[in-house]
């Protein structure tokens, strides 16, 4: 199992880069990768940019992106879920949702995971520095049915039987979602 190469994330080189140097940045990566799955950040301003973005660096080979909602406004639930919803429909690779509220400034809710979940081609989500088990985050995925546990990396299957239980218990318990 090959980990993938994550290119041009949004607090990185993504805003540096004018959509010609991203699209050549992603098609270099993808030769070089050596049948490494590469994933190319697409952020932008404006969601034509983000279109145009996806549409560049699937052409370029590239085997998914990762999207964060980028804004000098805060942005609404519904805003966000527009931009993901306008860019899931036209993708024929797997989206990553980038969740860092430190430079997006803005906050996903559970409810709108839920519904980014529902789009086609949204695979995941990231959320750095959570400050958590990636193990107890992977057997949450599992239970709210985002993947199988069989689809996970193994250094990710660790929890056991009663472990998992006790995340799905956490999980179900109405005060968390008062």
């Amino acid at each position: 199992m090959h980990f993938p190469v994550v290119l041009l994330i949004p607090k990185g080189e993504l805003r540096d880069l004018e959509p010609p140097e991203r699209a050549r940045a992603a098609r270099i990566a993808v030769e070089h990768a050596d049948g490494v799955p590469v994933i190319v950040g697409i952020g932008a301003l404006r969601t034509r940019h983000v279109l145009e973005a996806a549409e560049d660096v699937q052409s370029a080979g590239a085997a998914g992106v990762l999207l964060a909602p980028v804004s000098y406004h805060p942005l609404t639930d519904d805003e966000v879920f527009g931009l993901f919803e306008d860019v899931t429909a036209g993708l024929s690779v797997p989206l990553v949702v980038y969740d860092n509220p430190r430079t997006t400034r803005f906050t996903f809710t559970d409810e709108l995971y839920a519904r980014l979940g529902r789009l086609p081609s949204v695979a995941s989500i990231k959320i750095p520095q959570h400050g958590g088990s990636l193990r107890v985050v992977a057997a949450a995925a599992a239970h709210l049915g985002l993947t199988a546990p069989r689809g996970l990396p193994l250094p990710l299957r660790g929890l056991d039987a009663k472990e998992r239980a006790r995340v799905a218990t956490v999980i179900e318990d109405p005060q968390l979602h008062a």
